[in-house]
């Protein structure tokens, strides 16, 4: 865990990157807006799969599949929302400390409002309790910028290189802002690449990571100034930081997607926080 100390930061496409997408796309990086975070620690590395195998060994669980890409230190992938957030509770017990999730099963949520989750866990964040939990999407956005700096990527840079980070560097996907080179296809160990100046890897490319917040194209038009938690209800959670499968574009600090939380894929993953 790398510890980061919170201050306020410009949130959003700093850069103008979205003026050249569509709106559909670029509009939910708009406007740039003032966030204040609290001081937080996160993980350096994406979780790996041996990490979470364990945690499949003491409760029960299968594993998830690995495409074949191998196990071991690469990042956990093929894993849902609630899976991240059950796996942090447990971590959390495991190291004595209190979880920081209460999840009920047996009812259906009713801020949830996704036609394809056919989960819809109630799950309910206790953050004055001290374990693990996912980070939320202004705790990310201030990480990959290194405490709030104006850079593209979350390695540090600014230009996007395949020697870089693990994302599609293909030429038909190449940007301003990239440059064409390797498509790799799958991921890569959870240590690939320098890490940015708060010593965290791959917070651009190799796999999405799942964060707290409900997805809502228009939230940074309401959102609080100090420690924003995102909208109280939506239908799908948000990811950050782009994959092995995502052009430059969507490995921008800025850049900011969302799945369903039932779903699981191979280029989803995703990293811990917790408090000071």
């Amino acid at each position: 865990m790398k510890f980061i100390k919170g201050n306020t930061f410009n949130m959003g496409d700093v850069f103008g990157d979205s003026s050249s997408l569509p709106d559909w796309y670029g509009n939910r990086e708009k406007p740039v807006h003032r966030v204040t975070v609290a001081d937080f620690y996160m993980s350096a590395y994406c979780l790996t799969f041996e990490e979470y195998d364990t945690f499949c060994d003491a409760t029960g669980r299968q594993k998830p599949d690995d495409a074949g890409w191998g196990r071991g230190n690469r990042p956990v992938i093929n894993v849902n929302w609630y899976e991240a957030v059950e796996y942090c509770n447990w971590l959390s017990q495991e190291q004595g400390l209190t979880p920081v999730y209460a999840i009920d099963k047996t009812l259906k949520d009713p801020n949830n409002n996704s036609v394809y989750d056919d989960l819809k866990w109630i799950v309910t964040p206790n953050l004055q309790a001290n374990g693990y939990r996912l980070p939320t999407e202004a705790e990310w956005e201030y990480a990959a910028r290194q405490g709030g700096n104006k850079q593209r990527f979350g390695n540090g840079q600014n230009t996007l290189l395949h020697t870089e980070a693990n994302f599609d560097a293909s030429a038909e996907y190449k940007q301003p802002y990239s440059e064409e080179g390797e498509y790799r296809g799958k991921t890569l160990p959870v240590n690939s690449f320098t890490p940015n100046a708060l010593g965290l890897y791959n917070m651009s490319g190799n796999v999405w990571e799942w964060c707290w917040n409900w997805f809502d194209s228009g939230y940074y038009n309401a959102s609080p100034a100090v420690n924003p938690k995102g909208p109280a209800s939506g239908a799908d959670r948000v990811l950050r930081g782009g994959s092995w499968d995502a052009s430059a574009i969507d490995c921008r600090v800025a850049s900011r997607h969302y799945s369903a939380p039932n779903r699981s894929i191979n280029y989803y993953g995703f990293r811990m926080v917790k408090p000071c």
